[in-house]
């Protein structure tokens, strides 16, 4: 089981085969400085789609000769991913990366139909990965990027998917919180239904390779102090490996706090689709996309 990025990172380079990732509107310092640490590490290649004279000279202020990467020129953030999307669906990129372009652009790309990386009745879900240090273990939240208000039937894709990862980061049998302002069944809180079908549906056999407990409050999660200071008694609360988000906002806005109140190392991945994606934000820091680099190899 990998305890944190280092391990992970270590591990990528020691087993896996080298994958390669074509970056969409790559002319960027961050996504620039994560793929050139990658590709160092040896980690993963890159097809850098964007600004060619731009990419090329933030590679050369990083040090990197421009001339033995794989640079196509497409100005257009949209027709940028556009070509990487393409690329994917060619077998001729192993992953997709999304540079300094909006979301919503490199999405709409990503689920055009011709190009068939969204298998039927496929979700396609964020998960943001971080440390946990106070444990020394990763914990993964989810989704705090693409699925805004989930129904139950979303909510079972998004667990499945968080427990894939989860999986391949070793943890074998993940225990999975839904979370919630409290810790009771309130009709008023739709969240709190969804948790207690997802809990009752796992505990039935529907839902498989993993532990579901819920509804829990975030502290009830993740401390097992205060899940016994309310009296909970459950093999999820305290020990918590996956936060099921009961919402877009609220899952955003923890991610962000992670690394800008808590100072925590975090990843991402996105999971679903026909190749592993990452899409990290425009103002993440180039560590953590190399994180999440590394999350999509995995």
């Amino acid at each position: 089981m990998y305890h944190n990025f280092s391990e992970l990172l270590d591990g990528i380079k020691k087993n896996a085969v080298k994958k390669v990732i074509a970056v969409s509107a790559a002319h960027d310092r961050e996504v620039l400085e994560s793929s050139a640490a990658a590709r160092r590490e040896g980690i993963a290649d890159f097809i850098l789609i964007g600004q060619e004279r731009k990419i090329s000279e933030i590679l050369s202020a990083l040090g990197e000769d421009a001339g033995v990467w794989h640079i196509i020129n497409e100005p257009d953030d949209a027709k940028a991913a556009e070509l990487a999307v393409s690329l994917a669906s060619a077998g001729k990129a192993d992953a997709l990366m999304k540079g300094l372009l909006h979301t919503s652009v490199f999405l709409r790309s990503l689920f055009h139909k011709e190009h068939g990386l969204i298998p039927p009745d496929a979700l396609v879900s964020q998960i943001t990965v971080s440390e946990f240090p106070g444990e020394e273990r990763l914990i993964l939240l989810s989704d705090c990027a693409i699925n805004v208000t989930p129904t139950y039937k979303d909510k079972v894709q998004i667990v499945k998917n968080a427990v894939s990862l989860a999986h391949r980061l070793g943890i074998v049998c993940p225990n999975v919180a839904c979370l919630a302002p409290v810790e009771v069944i309130n009709e008023k809180m739709p969240e709190t239904i969804d948790a207690a079908m997802l809990s009752k549906a796992n505990e039935r056999g529907q839902i498989t390779g993993c532990h579901i407990d819920g509804p829990l409050a975030l502290d009830n999660a993740v401390s097992t102090a205060a899940a016994a200071g309310k009296g909970i008694e459950s093999p999820v609360a305290g020990k918590a490996d996956i936060l099921l988000m009961p919402n877009l906002c609220t899952g955003n806005a923890l991610d962000k706090a992670l690394r800008y109140f808590a100072g925590l190392h975090t990843g991402s991945a996105v999971i679903g689709a026909g190749v592993p994606i990452v899409m990290t934000s425009r103002s993440d820091s180039a560590q953590n996309k190399l994180h999440a680099i590394g999350l999509s190899v995995l």
